[in-house]
């Protein structure tokens, strides 16, 4: 078997083009995996094809070519596809609530990690539903740690969520280096708002002299009002050089008569 890539999301298969790699005629979509939990191995895959997809026919991995990003080719010829059955050890593990081996639920499984050559299962992923402080996110469950496995549950050694394994897409993380992440952006943030503080607080004393130098002018204005008050009879200086003039002018007149 040709493959891209060597290890496939079991989400991504599901609805993808199944073609007959010698005719290249469609032969439906992906409608599920023969997933076996006993041995963690998918041993083939339902196609479903007509109206509504009302006809369904199985395809076993040995008989699968290649991934492709947009079908999957398979190396059968027509009465191969016809007559090959959906095992009865087979079901799917998606959905199933993922518990400690003390009793406590984590999350569910939501899909897993298959190699493509053989169809064996590298790793379950499931997601949190925040038990002791575990992120939201999608997480490895690693197959050596689960226990047991039931129609609706499986059992997993409660060490295993000390420090989960975070998946995304290629990238694997520790929950500790997630946390590092987490903090390094909390202390950038309080940074950031040591520095608004600090610009604060010389706006605030900036307006605080402001206040008090319109302050000391208006206490000037009032004790210059305040003398005007206290003497309203006396002029300006003009006025008085006016009026004296204005006495000595009509002494003179006075004086003549």
């Amino acid at each position: 078997m040709n493959t891209q890539e060597s290890v496939i999301k079991q989400s991504e298969l599901i609805n993808m083009l199944v073609l007959d790699r010698r005719t290249a005629e469609e032969l439906g979509r992906v409608d599920s995996l023969w997933l076996n939990p006993q041995i963690h191995k998918v041993l083939g895959l339902t196609c479903k094809s007509g109206f509504l997809g009302s006809s369904k026919q199985g395809v076993v991995w040995q008989q699968i070519e290649s991934f492709g990003e947009q079908s999957i080719l398979v190396n059968i010829n027509r009465d191969e596809f016809t007559n090959v059955e959906k095992p009865d050890e087979v079901y799917s593990l998606i959905g199933h609530e993922v518990w400690t081996d003390t009793g406590s639920k984590v999350g569910k499984l939501v899909d897993y990690l298959i190699v493509a050559e053989t169809g064996a299962i590298a790793n379950y992923l499931f997601s949190s539903s925040g038990w002791k402080g575990i992120l939201d996110g999608l997480y490895i469950l690693p197959i050596s740690k689960i226990q047991s496995i039931g129609s609706k549950r499986l059992i997993v050694e409660e060490a295993t969520f000390q420090e989960p394994q975070f998946y995304s897409e290629g990238l694997n993380q520790k929950v500790g280096q997630i946390k590092e992440l987490f903090q390094t952006d909390l202390e950038e943030t309080k940074r950031h708002f040591n520095s608004l503080a600090k610009g604060a607080q010389s706006i605030a004393k900036q307006a605080k002299d402001k206040a008090k130098d319109l302050g000391d002018r208006a206490k000037e204005q009032l004790s210059e009002t305040q003398q005007k008050s206290e003497n309203p009879a006396l002029p300006e200086a003009p006025e008085i050089v006016e009026i004296k003039a204005q006495l000595i002018e009509d002494s003179e007149d006075k004086a003549k008569d």
